[in-house]
């Protein structure tokens, strides 16, 4: 394996391999180009490394790495990046690959972290030569083919509660709806009226909410309409007379849509208008035929996952060690650790 490192800069030069290269790997949506280079521009700080293991002149290996200790080295982790930077043909962690890229990286280095990394499909050769440690538990919910049988699976609670709504809207003379757009200029608008919707809640008194005018805004309005160019970008309304109370920002690839992020009007909880939306985009994909098989979350999973009767997984730290000396004493010294 050939080593190339460079500066983050340069991966403007090389969006067309990393593309390629994403398909070969875990082919998504937030591993694409258009994601990681807003992701860049609004995220990284500039010091980051990006690396590039070609073989026989084939890009096999690609990520972004970042010098977190004296002799350690770690994928870097933006909190909006789900999964990790971090792609390898066939979605397979080759030690020998690893270790020589050890060598290439500047200075003596012991162990490299992958964070966040994707258990779906991982191959890891040999799998002793890694050290695995469970981050999260996340889920994805498969398109049903029927999904009036699909709904009839669901707990009593989940059917009950998704038909009270309907039947209390019913009875109030409210019209329930929901929409999907999907054009570049109706993504922004999505972003804004998503920031409008989370700054009136919790997020709002502690900094952290989407506005047009942050890091956040701007990346998801990047993000979003770049990908929304290539049909890879979409959002949902869910309204209540005509007012927007929930929205889900979007990005799909090949067969899978992931929910990047969620937010709903709490003045309106008693609808479960997030939920409801769930519910309503499950039905649309599998009654609308599309090609739409498999809806990621990739967050922590809820209790409303379960309520979806979705899938669960582990997304999962790796380390690799220089040798089985340096991860004994490692793992000592953390066991040590008041």
């Amino acid at each position: 394996m050939k080593w190339t490192l460079l500066d983050v800069a340069k991966f403007s030069h090389y969006q067309e391999e990393w593309n390629e290269l994403n398909k070969k790997s875990q082919n998504l949506a937030v591993l694409n180009s258009d994601f990681i280079e807003p992701l860049i521009n609004e995220f990284f700080e500039g010091n980051e490394c990006f690396v590039l293991g070609h073989d026989n002149n084939k890009l096999c290996v690609a990520g972004f790495l970042n010098k977190v200790g004296s002799f350690q080295w770690a994928t870097v982790m933006p909190s909006q990046a789900p999964v990790a930077l971090w792609l390898c043909s066939g979605h397979k962690f080759n030690t020998h690959d690893v270790a020589s890229l050890a060598k290439a990286l500047p200075g003596l280095v012991l162990t490299i972290d992958f964070l966040q990394v994707d258990s779906r499909d991982l191959e890891l050769n040999p799998r002793e030569s890694f050290a695995r440690a469970k981050y999260i538990e996340t889920g994805n919910r498969p398109i049903p083919q029927d999904f009036d049988e699909y709904f009839k699976s669901l707990g009593k609670n989940m059917r009950q509660n998704y038909t009270k709504v309907i039947n209390r809207a019913e009875r109030a003379g409210d019209t329930l709806g929901f929409e999907c757009l999907s054009t570049p200029e109706e993504v922004t608008l999505a972003v804004q009226k998503y920031g409008e919707l989370e700054s009136k809640g919790w997020k709002s008194e502690h900094g952290t909410a989407i506005s047009p005018d942050n890091d956040q805004g701007r990346f998801y309005t990047d993000m979003l309409s770049r990908l929304a160019q290539k049909n890879q970008a979409c959002c949902w309304y869910y309204k209540i007379n005509q007012q927007i109370v929930a929205v889900d920002l979007c990005v799909m690839q090949q067969n899978t849509l992931i929910i990047l992020k969620t937010t709903y009007d709490e003045e309106f909880s008693k609808q479960s208008p997030a939920l409801q939306l769930k519910v309503e985009m499950i039905k649309h994909y599998s009654q609308a035929q599309t090609n739409i098989d498999n809806i990621e979350f990739y967050g922590r999973v809820m209790q409303w996952h379960a309520r979806l009767d979705s899938e669960v997984r582990e997304l999962q730290h790796l380390s690799w060690f220089r040798s089985s000396l340096v991860r004994n004493i490692i793992s000592t010294i953390k066991k040590l650790k008041p």
